[in-house]
């Protein structure tokens, strides 16, 4: 057989057996008490995982689906100008800006004709989303076909079971992943 070197005491050893890994019954004894401490702590991280997916509430999930979401408007519209003023600045930190806000219309926060790169804190928080530069652009941006059908969506109703919210988590990290492969980020 060949020389193996200990998992345990790293000395260089002579194996006996196909699946020896460790030099002596003294190792062998620390090894099986490690592997089952690995599988121990493996175990726990994945019952934790489990506990805090049924601690987390609905409200907790849809902050992360819109970080998620937040993210992925920021990936698809990069180097793309402010949707309000135009700006193109390179040093300045940029927004996901929703053109019809969460708190009124909370069923197009996940809209994608709805929500652009926006610069953060001069249009988006200082002018409050600069809506009207914000509606002159946006027809342009998405068409005019798109504009009315936002338009139209913006009194419907939806109510996202968790379910659905942890499924467009996956989506947008999944388009989001497309996107920076596709730009080669």
């Amino acid at each position: 057989m060949k020389s193996r070197k200990c998992k345990i005491c790293s000395i260089i050893f002579d194996k006996k057996y196909p699946l020896q890994f460790v030099c002596s019954p003294k190792c062998a004894a620390e090894y099986g008490k490690r592997s089952v401490e690995k599988k121990e702590k493996k175990d726990w991280s994945k019952e934790k995982a489990i506990l805090k997916d049924k601690i987390t509430s609905k409200a907790e999930w849809l902050n992360i689906a819109q970080k998620v979401f937040n993210t992925y408007i920021r990936t698809r519209d990069k180097g793309k100008p402010c949707i309000s003023c135009g700006t193109t600045k390179q040093d300045i930190q940029y927004h996901a800006g929703h053109f019809y806000s969460i708190g009124s219309h909370s069923n197009l926060r996940f809209d994608e004709d709805n929500v652009h790169l926006q610069c953060g804190n001069y249009c988006n928080k200082n002018l409050h989303g600069n809506l009207i530069l914000y509606a002159e652009n946006l027809p342009l941006r998405i068409g005019v076909k798109r504009f009315k059908e936002l338009q139209e969506r913006r009194g419907q109703q939806i109510n996202y079971t968790i379910e659905e919210v942890k499924e467009l988590i996956k989506l947008y990290k999944q388009k989001t992943k497309n996107l920076l492969k596709q730009y080669g980020d």
